[in-house]
């Protein structure tokens, strides 16, 4: 009952983002587009809506696997330390590591956060 309303407000709430930045493009100029702002929606706003739904899903398949693994409708990635976890490697990789690139700051939370687990 809930999904037939939240796949619209989803989309809806998509296309939305795709206007809303630091450079203005309204959705009336979505036909006559500059060639700076067909490079601002096709290399930034694009890719940010896709990592952000990307992002959520996977924030979402994280949380039911957790909570099949420990038989418990309330856990999940934040009751359960993880993201705690990941913060804190976070935190060493910029403390430790001060050289260290963002993919091996990465690396590093993802382990911290398993690791915590």
């Amino acid at each position: 009952m809930k999904l037939k309303y939240l796949i619209p407000v989803l989309i809806v709430l998509s296309m939305i983002s795709l206007f809303i930045g630091a450079t203005n493009i309204s959705l009336m100029d979505l036909n006559q587009l500059s060639a700076q702002q067909q490079q601002i929606l096709l290399q930034s706003r694009l890719p940010r809506l896709a990592s952000i739904l990307i992002a959520g899903a996977t924030m979402a398949v994280c949380g039911l696997i957790m909570q099949q693994l420990s038989r418990n409708k309330f856990v999940s990635p934040t009751t359960a330390g993880t993201m705690d976890s990941a913060r804190l490697g976070i935190l060493v990789s910029l403390l430790v590591f001060t050289s260290a690139s963002p993919m091996q700051q990465a690396i590093t939370a993802m382990v911290f956060a398993v690791l915590g687990r």
